[in-house]
């Protein structure tokens, strides 16, 4: 079975291509060898290829810019899908497209069901949101939603955390990070390995469910993710030492995107449906910490 990955010089595109499942054929495509701007060469790379499968994890998700660059950040994020999606329907092949917790508005108090009501509160959820509403047009496309998510390599929140905790802590400064916003991260690892799970579960029998969510267990908040990240850093010797961090509020953290204060998803179903718990988001990260460590440690 042939797999198409776009986005593979990102997070989980490349974690997804490093532990691609045995038996299989997996294609990864980098921004330049598929563009979505650019979307004749997309089609006509995928009537090239005709993949069974195609994961996209080519994503416009910054989210600020995404408030000023609309029309490159809904070319990219849902115009571009839906041209994955319409054409490898065209030859029976099918489409698993990453989604986002910012989707939802932040308004309920317990962890978002998939068929939850959606209203993102910025322009990168809408953008991502059309692009779910696209995809899900052409028959047997999935989409799976995930938040917070991080990885041992690629742009994000834990590596630049990482860096922020050596260099406060190095400088005497105290690091501010928002409490009031709640969620719970995702690792690269977990979420690729869900990937290939779904994938190969759907191919074997089709279900009825067409959103799926998964992240790490449990609820936090930045401010604990931040904290957490610098103490194991501390003990796994990534760090010196844990840089002091005073606890804000979002309204003291000025963005230009407005941020859901609640964003966990439940992913109970894609949990059953897949026979596979979920990693407590604690865990995790200190797997993923280790794994940064060992790359560290090679180079």
């Amino acid at each position: 079975m042939r797999i198409l990955i776009t986005g593979v010089d990102g997070q989980l595109g490349s974690q997804l291509v490093k532990n691609q499942q045995p038996n299989l054929e997996v294609i990864g495509l980098n921004k330049n060898q598929f563009n979505l701007l650019n979307f004749e060469q997309c089609r006509k790379t995928i009537l090239n290829l005709k993949p069974e499968w195609i994961i996209n994890t080519a994503a416009f998700t910054a989210v600020d810019k995404a408030e000023i660059e609309l029309k490159k950040t809904f070319d990219i994020n849902a115009f571009g899908v839906e041209v994955i999606a319409k054409t490898c329907s065209s030859y029976g092949g099918r489409l698993l497209q990453i989604s986002t917790d910012f989707v939802f508005d932040g308004m309920k108090k317990t962890p978002y069901l998939p068929h939850d009501k959606c209203n993102p509160l910025n322009k990168y959820g809408e953008s991502k949101l059309k692009g779910e509403y696209l995809s899900l047009k052409y028959p047997g496309n999935l989409i799976l939603r995930t938040s917070w998510l991080y990885g041992p390599s690629g742009n994000n929140f834990c590596l630049k955390m990482l860096n922020l905790h050596k260099n406060a802590f190095k400088q005497s400064k105290i690091l501010k990070i928002v409490h009031d916003q709640k969620g719970c991260p995702s690792d690269t690892i977990q979420l690729a390995k869900i990937c290939w799970e779904l994938i190969k579960k759907e191919t074997d029998t089709k279900s009825k469910q067409k959103i799926f969510h998964w992240s790490n267990k449990g609820i936090t908040t930045w401010y604990d993710f931040a904290f957490s990240i610098g103490k194991f850093a501390e003990e796994y010797g990534l760090i010196e030492k844990a840089a002091d961090i005073q606890p804000i509020s979002s309204s003291d953290y000025k963005t230009l995107a407005k941020r859901p204060n609640f964003s966990a998803l439940d992913c109970n179903q894609t949990s059953r449906f897949l026979g596979i718990k979920q990693l407590e988001w604690t865990e995790s990260l200190k797997l993923i910490l280790k794994e940064y460590s060992e790359i560290k440690r090679k180079l």
